[in-house]
């Protein structure tokens, strides 16, 4: 029997850091900076072809309260990244948005009243 051929040709697989790592990155960082008072968890879902990543803050001695501090979704192809009011067409452009996200002002008011909260 003749073997088939192949028609995929060689496959590249290369190391690519997804926009989901580099918010799981993140997240793995918080629960150290708040001795676990306050966890950050990346959750992704499927929708219309499309993934849709979340980034919470979970609270577990809240009755594990649950606050979600960035949503972003993409296609198969990664970027562009599209946020709740932003493009973002490279990684460079989703890290550093993500970096002005995670140490805005905002951000830090959010998680000094979690912290707050879980420790009363």
């Amino acid at each position: 029997m003749a073997t088939q051929p192949d028609f995929w040709g060689e496959l590249d697989f290369p190391q690519i850091r997804t926009p989901a790592d580099i918010l799981r990155e993140q997240a793995a960082l918080l629960g150290r900076k708040t001795r676990n008072l306050i966890e950050a968890k990346v959750y992704t879902s499927v929708l219309h072809g499309d993934f849709i990543h979340t980034l919470d803050l979970v609270v577990p001695t809240l009755d594990n309260y649950s606050y979600q501090l960035i949503w972003i979704a993409h296609g198969i192809e990664l970027y562009p990244v599209r946020t709740e009011d932003k493009r973002l067409n490279s990684e460079f452009e989703f890290t550093e948005w993500v970096r002005q996200t995670l140490s805005s002002e905002k951000t830090r008011r959010i998680v000094s009243s979690l912290l707050a909260q879980a420790k009363s």
